[in-house]
């Protein structure tokens, strides 16, 4: 595999010598707001990230976020089963609970367990991706210590529809409308159905008390909306709306879930050079298993943010901020019929962040104080730097600490005892220290032209006082150390007809005590996506993901390469003919050990949207 990469490489940078053709518009989209809390173009934004946008995900057609993220740099998933099934994200090596996942700016991920259910997502309620690599919690606080997913819901322009199936019986459908009320409003809403029979979530390696061989299906239906409206010259008012129900069947059962976000965001631009919003936000989401085992968790948060740009000289940015959030999380043990726990988390945050430009550096920095009603106070701070080289190309270097506030679980899930005389194993802490990591990374910037872009990026984390179940009967206690380092080389770019995106991650994440690599996280990854439109409208695709081996329970995962291939083809009366074909070569491979994966599998799909 390292051959292989090396020549990815090379490749890679020769392509970037492709010049820009006139005429040509932009793949990537040229504002980003997530790595600085404030809009700002890629180049400004001296932090690795990168943006999915509408029109790449209509290219891709993936029929889940797995398909969707797992070609970018950096970003490693793992799921357990198939669709509907436990998604894992894992950002620069880091564990999943380690990536702050926001939806139109609002905290996602569940209190209990600290992980965002990415796989009750429909791609088709998604306007844009901001992926940012690195640390982030001198702005966004606990959870950012990978990185930072910033998922911005649909705002659609006019109507839309799809309707598609495919193999494992599925089928799908989604819908919306947007548009202009009156002379300062707008609203957009869009609806998204499907429904898979599925396939065995586990095989034989799951264990004779997991396994079962029928088939696991999975059915959600979501529902983004949005409005917003113009108080005038110097104010607006937007809400934002996602619910998801969903149920998945795995080998011993099956889960409804419940996942929803509500955010009303006032803007206002009182003075000149001073922008200020104020957000208020609730999220909840609920889990119900039935098997021998039936459990509920329960989440609601309530939570509010408000953030002041003032402009400083010579283009430069001043953001001061304070926000605030409570959590409540139940977890009902529904097979006893008690209560395991039902408790309130809740945290306090003020922060301060500069940018300024001093040609030819560019200048950022940032300072965050958070107080969280378990653990008490922590500090985190982030400093960078960045140098045109000249008009193509930068140099940025970067050092950031970040913090992981322990989760309902890790603090008061009260264990369980395989006998009643026996004291209780995997219990948890209310004593846990948050815990903690330090970056330094070092990246190149390469743009010469609007169509092309590359990055190379190194960087090196240390992560202290990981939280395990390895106290005395398995308690939650501090104990690990892990270190994180890497290289991601990412490229885009469009010359005539050809689309071209590649990404290359190079990493090793390690746990020091044991000096065993972090499971389910290759050294290696290459990620190829290239497209061609013919004349007509017609488009032709395809995906080449290569992934090395790495370590699971049990022993080592084998590495795999997938080749997926796309299409689409236009008819007549606004609609387009959709293809997309997934593992063509029929490879047998695993995520994780114990659970399937998907064979060959085909999909077709009619788009009917209307030209204005």
């Amino acid at each position: 595999m390292a051959r292989e990469s090396t020549a990815a490489l090379l490749g890679l940078l020769a392509v970037c010598h492709f010049p820009a053709d006139e005429g040509i518009a932009a793949e990537l989209p040229a504002i980003v707001v997530t790595p600085t809390r404030t809009p700002g173009s890629v180049g400004q934004a001296l932090a690795p990230v990168s943006v999915i946008s509408r029109e790449d995900i209509e290219r891709a057609q993936a029929p889940s976020m797995l398909e969707l993220l797992r070609l970018q740099a950096g970003l490693d998933l793992a799921r357990t089963g198939g669709p509907g099934s436990q998604t894992s994200v894992f950002l620069r090596g880091s564990n999943s609970n380690h990536v702050l996942v926001l939806i139109d700016g609002v905290r996602v991920a569940s209190a209990s367990n600290g992980l965002f259910a990415f796989e009750q997502l429909s791609p088709a309620q998604i306007e844009r991706i901001e992926v940012v690599r690195g640390p982030r919690a001198s702005l966004y606080g606990s959870d950012a210590i990978g990185g930072v997913i910033h998922i911005f819901s649909r705002d659609n322009a006019g109507a839309s529809a799809r309707l598609g199936g495919g193999s494992y019986g599925s089928a799908f459908l989604d819908a919306g409308w947007g548009g202009a009320i009156g002379r300062s409003g707008r609203v957009s809403i869009q609806a998204s159905h499907e429904d898979t029979h599925g396939f065995s979530a586990t095989n034989p390696e799951a264990g004779p008390f997991v396994y079962d061989p029928d088939k696991d299906g999975h059915r959600s239906t979501s529902l983004t909306a949005s409005g917003g409206i113009e108080l005038g010259d110097q104010a607006d008012l937007e809400l934002r709306a996602w619910h998801s129900d969903g149920n998945n069947e795995f080998d011993q059962g099956e889960t409804d879930t419940l996942n929803q976000t509500l955010s009303a965001r006032l803007g206002a631009h009182l003075l000149e050079g001073w922008e200020q919003s104020l957000r208020l936000a609730q999220s909840r989401d609920e889990a119900e298993t039935a098997s021998d085992f039936a459990s509920r968790f329960e989440t609601r948060r309530l939570g509010a943010d408000w953030q002041h740009d003032l402009a400083l000289p010579a283009a430069g940015t001043l953001t001061l901020g304070l926000d605030y959030w409570r959590d409540d999380v139940l977890n009902d043990d529904l097979a006893a019929g008690v209560t395991v726990y039902d408790e309130r988390l809740s945290n306090r945050g003020i922060f301060v962040g500069l940018q300024q430009p001093l040609d030819p550096f560019i200048l950022q920095a940032a300072l965050r104080r958070d107080r969280h009603s378990e653990f008490g106070g922590k500090t985190t701070g982030q400093l960078a730097l960045g140098y045109d080289l000249s008009q193509r190309l930068q140099l940025v270097a970067s050092y950031g600490t970040a913090f992981r506030a322990p989760n309902a679980n890790e603090l008061f899930s009260p264990g369980f005892t395989f006998e009643p005389a026996q004291p209780a194993q995997f219990a948890g802490n209310p004593e846990l220290d948050p815990e903690t990591s330090a970056s330094i990374e070092a990246g190149l910037r390469y743009r010469p032209s609007v169509s092309h872009s590359l990055s190379l990026d190194f960087y090196h984390t240390e992560v202290d006082d990981l939280i395990a179940f390895q106290g005395a009967n398995f308690q939650a206690v501090n104990i690990n150390e892990a270190r994180l380092r890497g290289v991601e080389l990412s490229y885009a770019g469009n010359r005539g007809p050809w689309w071209l995106q590649a990404a290359l991650t190079l990493q090793e994440a390690k746990d020091l005590a044991s000096d065993q690599d972090l499971l389910r996280r290759p050294d290696q990854k290459l990620a190829l996506q290239l497209d061609y439109r013919f004349s007509g409208g017609a488009s032709l695709g395809g995906e080449i993901l290569g992934v090395s081996e790495r370590e699971d329970l049990g022993g080592p995962l084998p590495g795999y390469g997938l080749l997926n291939l796309r299409g689409s083809l236009p008819m007549a009366h606004d609609l387009t003919l959709e293809a997309r074909v997934e593992n063509l070569f029929d490879k047998l491979y695993h995520l994780a050990r114990g659970f399937n994966t998907p064979g060959l599998s085909a999909y077709l799909a009619v788009r009917w949207s209307p030209q204005p």
